[in-house]
């Protein structure tokens, strides 16, 4: 029985929840081992020893899907705004760029690109202050006016690892979820800037990393043939699947492993396919509604509202 992990706000506090058949039941109550007796560390808990913990959630799923009254008192989240970001909070998210081939040749016009002539770009998202969940969570960031959007694959680290071989990359896989990383244009390729390029001010500010809805273990993923589709207030603005991937992801965690130990409850971005506003000058706005979605991940939904509000 498949099934996905989930943090939702209960009573003004994130509460780690598994879901099985639409129904959300506190993870605390039906699998209170894998929590290692602190229903507080949530989901990252669950994530620190995975390889015991996974078990564990699969008998419990196999069980409430038998009997899905066993535990009558599920979470139900009254609004999009209950749907937190699933990992509160995690020691990195380390982020891949120019990954899908349509996206390299089409938005950043390299048509001659030959990837044995290249290595992967490779950056960091602070996670406390740029992961977000669904609903209205993303602030227009004050000092840009060139907002854009990437739908991506995300992936979840479950074992510690480091000069992680490539045949032996995808056991340090947990599971999967849906990611937007979302960049300030001007800030990225500000003129003034003495490399002219800028991955921090143009993609590490506040809240522009939604996250979720809910992570789906790896077991029940075909990370290699999955559909990613983008909407901007329900137009579609990037279709494409991770077929596509230029650096496949056992490449990228071995290639990230050469650099950074990869520790339980990482984020990697894998990157994004052809499609964003970079390359038609769409540019995002207070107000829009951005929708990613990805095969058998579910829909991740998020409005952008000013930075007041």
């Amino acid at each position: 029985m498949s099934f996905s992990l989930a943090t939702i706000r209960e009573a003004g506090r994130p509460t780690a929840v598994l879901t099985v058949d639409g129904r959300h039941y506190r993870i605390a109550d039906v699998a209170p081992l894998v929590l290692a007796g602190d229903s507080r560390g949530g989901l990252m808990a669950v994530l620190q020893r995975w390889g015991e913990s996974e078990p564990e959630l699969v008998e419990a799923a196999d069980r409430l899907a038998r009997n899905p009254h066993e535990y009558p008192d599920v979470v139900s989240p009254a609004s999009l705004d209950d749907w937190l970001t699933p990992l509160q909070y995690p020691s990195k998210v380390i982020c891949t760029g120019f990954n899908y081939r349509d996206h390299v040749t089409r938005d950043a016009g390299r048509g001659n690109f030959i990837k044995e002539d290249n290595v992967p770009v490779f950056f960091l998202k602070p996670p406390t202050t740029t992961l977000v969940g669904q609903g209205r969570s993303v602030r227009y960031p004050a000092q840009s006016t060139q907002l854009d959007y990437e739908v991506e694959l995300a992936v979840i680290i479950g074992r510690r690892g480091r000069q992680i071989a490539l045949e032996r990359a995808k056991d340090h896989v947990a599971g999967y979820a849906i990611a937007i990383d979302l960049s300030a244009r001007d800030w990225q390729r500000h003129p003034k800037h003495v490399a002219k390029f800028d991955l921090f001010g143009g993609k590490a500010f506040d809240d522009s990393c939604p996250l979720g809805p809910a992570i789906v273990p790896a077991r029940f993923v075909d990370e290699q043939n999955l559909q990613l589709q983008f909407r901007l207030n329900g137009a579609v603005r990037q279709d494409a699947s991770t077929r596509d991937m230029i650096w496949s992801i056992p490449d990228q965690i071995a290639l990230i492993s050469e650099h950074v130990t990869l520790e339980p409850g990482d984020i990697i971005l894998t990157g994004t396919p052809a499609g964003v506003g970079l390359s038609t000058g769409t540019w995002l706005s207070a107000g829009d509604r951005l929708e990613g979605r990805i095969t058998g991940l579910g829909s991740l939904q998020v409005e952008i509202i000013d930075d007041g509000q």
